[in-house]
């Protein structure tokens, strides 16, 4: 019950931010770069992009976080907003 409140805060402070919508588990289905290699423009690393999900932090934010995995099986994240098309 305790989680089931927490995820319908997460999904109130989306939409008050406009952000792109997720489903009941957090994941952005239709992020347009979603499967497709990606750069972290922070790192400078390359790799897939598996999925994008939405995190409630403890001080409100609500971060958009992007998880990649590299070619040599490394995965990491990053925000969604430092990923473009790799080249």
């Amino acid at each position: 019950m305790r989680a089931a409140r927490g995820w319908e805060r997460v999904e109130q402070k989306a939409d008050a931010e406009a952000l792109p919508p997720a489903g009941p588990d957090g994941h952005e289905d239709a992020h347009p770069l979603l499967r497709e290699r990606v750069r972290d423009i922070a790192s400078g690393g390359e790799g897939l992009l598996t999925a994008v999900t939405h995190e409630l932090h403890g001080d409100g934010r609500l971060l958009r976080i992007a998880h990649i995995r590299s070619p040599a099986g490394t995965e990491w994240t990053a925000s969604a907003d430092n990923i473009q098309p790799a080249r």
